[in-house]
């Protein structure tokens, strides 16, 4: 066994190369920080752990379903997060990984301190919607946003790629597996108080979208009463009660219905949002950019379900009734109760990493 503790990895931006130590980070933080504000969140978080601070990790959740929130992990907690994620994906010292993620997110803290204990050869980019690198990693963890925006614009090819923040959609997992730049894909599920992943699937067929979550070892995931996940995870000091709902499988692990919070209650019918948006999109066609599903004061029902489409309408589709043709598809997969009682063209408010703001359409 390779003792991490023996050997350093490096951080790389630009043509620059400096060693994963307490001294590279003050020299990277010296001549670096001052060109920009994520470069100097990255000598924050890089030098916190060099420095072995307590707390180990200060991050703030992501704001989509309130207002953002400071959250500190214990550097016990950050550790056993990392050891999780390099066991689990087998990410031995030299791993060639890339840091696309904010800083200010659990997720790129993560990517970082990964780099520090597992001895990697960690290349940095300036996050944005639309990552690209030159030549294959070995590990990069993106949003799906981001995914997307790689496959259609980016560059760089990479062993396995870690999709998290968002779920993943038909539409984008057929883009990944078509371009020949990812071997293996996995999508995980995980949330700022858990420090990132606390389950996992891998994606190797459109139909895997409909496979169950596994949790990491270590982590068990039970429903409250509510139907929403209890998650344990003992080595991060974590007993969390969420508001996603999940159906556990009695073959093991559990799907992801969606957040309770989201839930609309149309005439006394509970109704996922996520259920209707992966029920369109399974007949949606490529010319639909952005979709979501939401609910909408109504006088009769309570709330109405409301199916919002953004996308650019080709010249020889009728705008309008090809909505009244999709709703007809819906209610034939849905039934009557479930159907949008209206799909709309609109936009959709979403951050800067892709989320939609859910709230800002009720």
């Amino acid at each position: 066994m390779i003792d991490r503790k023996a050997i350093r990895g490096t951080f790389k931006w630009g043509q620059q190369v400096w060693p994963a130590t307490a001294i590279g980070a003050a020299e990277f933080r010296r001549t670096q920080a001052k060109r920009a504000k994520w470069l100097a969140e990255v000598a924050e978080v890089w030098l916190r752990w060099c420095r072995k601070d307590e707390p180990g990790m200060v991050v703030q959740t992501s704001g989509t379903t309130g207002t953002p929130k400071r959250m500190e992990h214990s550097r016990a907690a950050v550790l056993a997060s990392v050891e999780d994620t390099l066991k689990h994906w087998d990410l031995g010292a030299g791993t060639r990984a890339l840091l696309a993620l904010p800083t200010s997110f659990v997720a790129g803290q993560a990517m970082i301190v990964r780099s520090l204990v597992g001895a990697w050869e960690l290349e940095i980019i300036e996050p944005s919607s639309a990552p690209s690198w030159n030549g294959e990693k070995d590990f990069v963890a993106l949003t799906p946003h981001q995914a997307q925006g790689w496959i259609a614009q980016g560059s760089g090819t990479t062993v396995k790629l870690l999709l998290g923040g968002g779920p993943v959609s038909k539409s984008l997992l057929g883009m990944l597996l078509d371009s020949k730049r990812v071997e293996d894909i996995w999508e995980s599920y995980g949330l700022s108080e858990t420090l990132t992943h606390v389950a996992a699937r891998k994606l190797q067929t459109i139909d895997d979208l409909q496979s169950p979550f596994q949790p990491l070892p270590g982590v068990t995931i039970e429903t409250n009463e509510e139907g929403c996940a209890v998650i344990h995870a003992p080595s991060r000091n974590v007993t969390l009660e969420t508001r996603d709902c999940i159906e556990e499988l009695p073959t093991g692990g559990f799907l992801w219905l969606g957040r309770a919070d989201d839930i609309i209650n149309s005439g006394g019918v509970l109704v996922h949002p996520a259920e209707v948006e992966r029920a369109f999109e399974t007949f949606m066609p490529a010319w639909v950019s952005d979709w979501a599903a939401f609910g909408k004061a109504d006088d009769t029902l309570g709330e109405a379900v409301v199916l919002r489409l953004t996308g650019t309408v080709p010249e020889d589709v009728d705008a309008k009734m090809i909505l009244e043709e999709w709703r007809e598809m819906l209610k034939a997969m849905l039934g009557p109760a479930k159907t949008p009682r209206t799909l709309e063209w609109g936009e959709l408010p979403r951050t800067d990493r892709g989320k939609l703001r859910r709230r800002l359409l009720s």
